[in-house]
């Protein structure tokens, strides 16, 4: 069932992949992951996703999950009237979710190239679903999932991801508020 408490637990585990994708434009790389290579004509990925970006992305989410590891014992899980199933958070975790969350968003520019979108031009859902669902599969190899973590964050994503974008498009970190 789906209540505030397994809302709680699903942002607790979000926090890692949420940093990892959306900070990682800070490295402004400029070696693509995929060499600039193409396959049939068109970018493998792209020039957007570069090493240095991918890097990035996987060290704040092992920040990020750090940090939650270190707060976990200052918040105030034990006020809760229900058992919460709180993802005990480590860097390990942290870099599981991070490297789930950058090649979930790989994912989601290869199959972009392969539809003919062009870079910095929107695929709803996708553009603010791949990253989630890569966290999901990397994440299942490690650590039981909770279906009602997948279906809140699949509900709660797109709203979060269009937010964070638009900021980032009015502080000039993205050329596009999507």
């Amino acid at each position: 069932m789906i209540d505030i408490y397994t809302f709680i637990e699903a942002v607790w585990l979000m926090w890692p992949a949420y940093g990892a994708n959306g900070l990682c434009v800070l490295a402004r790389g400029k070696r693509p992951i995929d060499f600039g290579w193409k396959l049939r004509g068109k970018p493998i990925l792209g020039p957007g996703k570069t090493w240095e970006g991918f890097a990035l992305g996987v060290l704040i989410a092992v920040l990020v999950a750090s940090f939650q590891m270190f707060a976990f014992e200052f918040l105030p899980w034990d006020l809760s009237p229900v058992h919460l199933d709180i993802v005990p958070m480590s860097p390990f975790l942290g870099f599981v979710i991070g490297l789930g969350a950058m090649v979930g968003d790989l994912g989601g520019s290869f199959v972009k190239r392969r539809l003919g979108i062009p870079r910095g031009k929107p695929a709803p859902l996708l553009d603010q679903l791949d990253f989630i669902i890569g966290m999901f599969v990397f994440l299942a190899f490690v650590t039981p999932i909770k279906w009602e973590w997948v279906v809140i964050l699949l509900i709660l994503t797109p709203a979060v991801h269009l937010a964070a974008n638009g900021i980032a498009y009015l502080v000039k970190l993205k050329s596009v508020p999507y």
